[in-house]
């Protein structure tokens, strides 16, 4: 513990402790941290990064949303859902594209319209 304490060691310690909290802070709101604050947890059909920009521009224009506000209008009960899982499932007007059941877009259909 006779260890010398130098400005640049000041310097660099000072800089340190904020960046690892603002690190930890970033993760766990990055969901790198355990998700024990919420009750569902959000599934993912298609990675975005994957996808060509055509398809990104689709869903854009459609105004596609991954969890529809309105429960009763889901993707799952759309004319244009072909069901795959309890999750997922592909959209005729997105080329067969994967979209979560409980999504929607803006030319949600019902079966029947």
């Amino acid at each position: 513990m006779n260890e010398k304490l130098t400005r640049r060691t000041f310097v660099v310690r000072s800089i340190q402790v904020p960046l690892g909290g603002a690190l930890a802070i970033g993760l766990h709101a990055c969901g790198g941290g355990s998700d024990t604050g919420t009750a569902t947890t959000q599934t993912v059909c298609a990675d975005p990064e994957a996808m060509s920009s055509s398809e990104a521009s689709m869903r854009s224009s459609l105004g596609y949303t991954p969890s529809s506000p309105d429960p009763a209008q889901n993707c799952a009960g759309c004319a244009y859902f072909k069901g795959g899982s309890a999750e997922c499932g592909a959209c005729d007007l997105l080329g067969g594209g994967q979209v979560n059941a409980s999504g929607r877009c803006d030319s949600w259909a019902t079966s029947g319209d």
